[in-house]
């Protein structure tokens, strides 16, 4: 027992107090004993206490911050939204609160890019390509490789797509050619943003790169009966990467190697192709009987529209900005969800319509089959998000896009090709 304890139940036990109560000395005695128990005994309390209390507040956040009903609180989606935070990727992605998103990714992801020339400034510039890796890098998420052109994974390969320029006389063409990105291809030049030295009379964009078919917006000039100039005749191909090979013929265009929408969707394309009745591509170039509808579908596209791949189809009965010479299509949309044949990975895993309520801007997106991340592409900026279960609206990292630039592909990695696919992508896009 404490000595102090012993003295004043000693001094209790005494008869009635003198002085009407407690004296002087005792008083003194109790306060310095209650000032004793204070100092030795209520920090030890208050740390156990304060210690369970604060595990459970934090364990309170995180609960809220990655199981609440929306992606985060409306606070944080509108600093997301704010323009300064997509311009800002390193502050983003080393933000204070929260789980460490970015060590979570495991996918990397190849984006092919078209960038267009605006046709006020050079209607017959040809388009130029890149091709861009964002993979994690010591547990960052960051652009890993970048290159001129656009690099497809094909079969067990990579090939280039590319732009090449020929001169002949006194005209120009633009060719799409592929290659192997292990070969160096044997070209007569490639293609560039200047103005062309002579009249371009035949010139190839490429829409869409996948997992063995491109799809290729071509446009030629042709003589026709009613014109002394040269008239400009759009057309657009599905074809196989293989028909782009470097060193190929260059035929009329009704004569270009292609692969029709039946092929690919088999049966099922026959009620679309029945229903939609297109014109084929040789209706505009005659002046007689309307052509039968094309029940093959031999001219179609594949286009990104809200977050998806979906194939287009062709019909040539117009004239090109209304002239009388000249022929141009319309394209309807295929109610047909494109095959793993060509294309694979293409689910969304948020809502397009949540994707424009944080991102009113966004004109594309596209998420990892890992569900590790989400991409919104807007006019502007690729920007990465995480995805843990849910989109998380924290920028991870922002690519900036050129003016007129626009997703053409789209291709992941995961597993042990993350590494196979940084080392091979940055030799064939930045060779030493």
């Amino acid at each position: 027992m404490d000595p102090m304890d012993n003295e004043l139940k000693k001094e209790l036990a005494r008869g009635p107090f003198s002085q009407n109560g407690f004296n002087d000395s005792l008083r003194k005695r109790i306060e310095e004993r209650i000032d004793n128990h204070v100092a030795v005994r209520r920090p030890r309390r208050w740390s156990a206490w304060s210690a369970g209390v604060s595990a459970v507040l934090a364990s309170a956040l995180v609960f809220l911050f990655v199981t609440d009903s929306r992606p985060l609180p409306l606070v944080q989606q509108e600093a997301a939204e704010k323009p300064e935070m997509q311009h800002q990727p390193s502050a983003a992605a080393h933000a204070p609160h929260g789980p460490d998103w970015e060590a979570s990714v495991r996918s990397a992801l190849l984006i092919g890019l078209r960038s267009d020339a605006p046709a006020a400034e050079n209607p017959q510039a040809p388009s130029t390509y890149r091709t861009v890796l964002i993979a994690p890098d010591r547990n960052r998420l960051q652009k890993t490789a970048e290159g001129e052109g656009i690099l497809m994974p094909y079969k067990l390969d990579f090939w280039k797509i590319g732009n090449e320029r020929k001169a002949t006389g006194s005209q120009e063409t633009y060719t799409l050619t592929a290659h192997l990105a292990s070969v160096k291809p044997k070209t007569s030049g490639s293609a560039d943003r200047r103005n062309p030295a002579q009249p371009v009379v035949r010139s190839e964009k490429l829409m869409f790169a996948g997992n063995r078919y491109v799809a290729v917006t071509q446009t030629t000039a042709a003589k026709t009966s009613a014109a002394q100039s040269p008239a400009p005749q759009d057309y657009v191909w599905v074809k196989e990467l293989e028909q782009l090979a470097s060193g190929r013929q260059v035929p009329a265009p009704l004569s270009e190697p292609h692969v029709a929408l039946r092929s690919v969707f088999a049966a099922a394309a026959v009620p679309v192709l029945k229903e939609l009745k297109p014109a084929p591509p040789s209706a505009g170039l005659g002046h007689g009987e309307p052509a039968a509808a094309d029940l093959s579908g031999e001219s179609w596209t594949i286009a990104r529209k809200q977050g998806k791949w979906t194939a287009q189809l062709a019909s040539y009965d117009g004239t090109a900005n209304g002239a009388a010479e000249g022929m141009t299509y319309r394209l309807r949309e295929v109610p047909l969800a494109l095959p793993p044949s060509v294309v694979s990975h293409d689910e969304l895993a948020v809502p397009w319509r949540d994707i424009v309520r944080v991102q009113p801007g966004a004109v594309d997106a596209f998420s990892s089959p890992n569900r590790d991340m989400v991409a919104i592409v807007t006019e502007q900026n690729i920007i990465i998000y995480p995805y843990a279960d849910q989109w998380i609206p924290i920028p991870l990292m922002t690519l900036p896009l050129q003016p007129k630039e626009s997703v053409v592909m789209i291709q992941w990695a995961m597993g042990s090709y993350v590494e196979l696919w940084k080392r091979q992508v940055k030799t064939y896009l930045q060779p030493q």
